[in-house]
């Protein structure tokens, strides 16, 4: 099926200078999405992120996000093999009138995008496969658009767990604040039924997370390397309202339209979030540790639910 017209594309616009430029992004990942899932690349691949939030769960609900971040699906796989089988299944390829290429930018890999629509600016993503989750996958439906009618899509994807996704944002949000991350963290903490999400998970996740960011973990044949300007947990910093100032400007760009304010978000941020400001005994061990804390944070690890790496080599 491939019904795909100006029309359709005209419809799927948001308003704004932006919005043509968002929707042919959206597109161009879901056909690619597509694609990979027909050729078996989700027998490697578990999809995260902002773009998993909004295909997966949020829809047009959701802001739109012009980056695709995957897990490698299982511990056991080297995440430098399903990188290269994953490159070679994007670069050059022809779907429905789009071209896709991968490029090297800075030591990190995009995919710039050909529409049949013509030029729109520089349309790429960022491509990045990280690690196996910790928690188990789950398989998700797509959250149908009215834009789904011109193109197949499969039934359903494996993404990382809710709770997993949201801890690996709440990690990053302890050394920066991009709008994205906040957006989306607010965005499930106020929507009916992801606003139900296990927050001593979260918390457990998020702390372990902010932890390896700054010692870094292995379990072969992945590493988890340690994060440039990775931080210390301050649970303190989950009961602050962070002013706008400390927000990414760059990364505001699709959220929404309109586009939040700042100063809501934080505020927001804050009053959904402050169980993050509550570490049990054991995370508070964790945070105090420094890194001394790495045999516990290992059994911490090993004890999450689903247990993915209690028999596994990890240290």
């Amino acid at each position: 099926m491939n019904a795909l017209t100006a029309g359709w594309l005209a419809r799927h616009t948001p308003p704004g200078a932006g919005g043509r430029y968002a929707a042919l992004i959206d597109i161009a990942q879901d056909l690619l999405l597509a694609h990979l899932a027909e050729r078996g690349m989700f027998d490697h691949l578990v999809f995260k992120g902002g773009t998993a939030l909004r295909k997966l769960y949020a829809g047009n609900a959701g802001r739109f996000s012009t980056d695709l971040d995957f897990s490698v699906r299982d511990p056991d796989d080297d995440p430098n093999a399903v990188a290269e089988l994953l490159r070679a299944e994007i670069d050059g390829k022809q779907i429905n009138g789009f071209t896709y290429h991968v490029i090297d930018r800075r030591g990190r890999a995009h995919v710039h995008y050909e529409t049949p629509f013509g030029a729109v600016g520089n349309l790429t993503t960022k491509l990045d496969i990280g690690p196996a989750p910790w928690l188990p996958p789950q398989e998700r439906d797509w959250v149908p658009l009215p834009i789904h009618r011109a193109y197949a899509l499969p039934d359903s994807l494996p993404v990382m767990a809710l709770e997993e996704n949201m801890a690996e944002k709440i990690a990053r949000l302890s050394r920066r604040t991009p709008a994205r991350d906040v957006y989306d963290l607010v965005w499930i903490a106020t929507t009916s039924p992801h606003s139900s999400f296990d927050r001593d998970t979260v918390r457990r996740l998020a702390i372990l997370k902010t932890w390896v960011d700054q010692y870094g973990l292995s379990s072969p044949p992945t590493t988890w390397p340690p994060v440039t300007a990775a931080v210390d947990y301050h649970p303190a910093l989950w009961k602050t309202i962070r002013p706008a100032a400390d927000y990414d400007e760059d990364s505001i760009g699709l959220l929404a339209i309109p586009a939040p304010s700042l100063d809501e978000l934080s505020t927001q941020l804050r009053n959904h979030y402050d169980f993050l400001a509550e570490p049990d005994d054991t995370e508070q061990r964790i945070i105090t540790s420094n890194a001394n804390g790495r045999r516990l944070v290992l059994s911490s690890l090993t004890q999450l639910p689903g247990t993915r790496f209690a028999n596994r080599p990890i240290y």
